[in-house]
């Protein structure tokens, strides 16, 4: 059974990673076309290694695109219900994951986990 891929939505219903593909469709079509096939993958448990995909670290998995000398990661979790949200995007210029992209993709983590706490307490009541 393959997994259901969805966007990180923030509070006020912005999909960042969303928006991000778009624009990166805009400026590089080939690159975004890769990420496309990449995402359609990922949906298959059988490619959730790498050298698409690599293991960060607790919670946090990256996806591994490239195109010619244009590289991206998207970072993304694993959720209940086999479900993939893709936490955060970005073109890549040096060998280590920016910090900053990094983090990011922490507080976006911990505000899925906490809103998945927050439905599980409602759901209990």
């Amino acid at each position: 059974m393959d997994f259901k891929v969805i966007y990180y939505q923030d509070s006020s219903g912005k999909q960042p990673v969303e928006e991000f593909l778009v624009e990166l469709k805009r400026v590089n079509g080939p690159l975004a076309a890769q990420v496309s096939k990449a995402i359609e993958k990922i949906r298959n448990r059988a490619y959730h290694k790498e050298p698409l995909s690599k293991h960060l670290e607790s919670g946090l998995w990256e996806l591994r695109v490239r195109a010619g000398t244009d590289i991206l990661r998207i970072i993304y979790t694993f959720e209940k219900g086999r479900i993939i949200i893709l936490l955060h995007g970005f073109t890549k210029k040096d060998q280590k994951t920016p910090v900053g992209d990094l983090e990011l993709a922490r507080r976006r983590l911990k505000e899925v986990k906490e809103r998945e706490e927050n439905q599980n307490e409602q759901t209990k009541r």
